[in-house]
């Protein structure tokens, strides 16, 4: 007769798991089987992982883009190109906040 070592609930010989209390029996544990939050474990230990590579590709191509951006920004605003005014066409420095011909705004 074999009993739960936790509960004291007779159990069948070939059982792995006790029925009232859910510990598993000596047969289970010489069987291998594994507690069902084992493998919830497992599973979230993987998505961990998984989602802890897509975040850190992530991360690397926001970086880059952020660069690139950076580069393609300072490209236009140090290449002398000039702004030009939307009310008298004048071509204004890159830097200008007003037009120097007819004083408008260049915002």
């Amino acid at each position: 007769m074999v009993y739960c070592a936790n509960c004291g609930q007779k159990l069948e010989e070939n059982f792995y798991f006790c029925p009232k209390c859910g510990v598993k029996t000596k047969v289970g544990a010489a069987a291998g089987v594994s507690e069902p939050w084992e493998d919830m474990k497992r599973a979230f230990a993987t998505a961990a992982e998984q989602m802890n590579k897509a975040f850190t590709k992530a991360t690397e191509e926001m970086r880059k883009a952020f660069e690139e951006a950076r580069r393609e920004f300072q490209r236009h605003t140090t290449s002398g190109r000039k702004v030009l005014c939307s009310s008298c066409g004048a071509a204004n420095p890159p830097d200008s906040k007003f037009c120097s011909k007819c004083g408008k705004s260049l915002s």
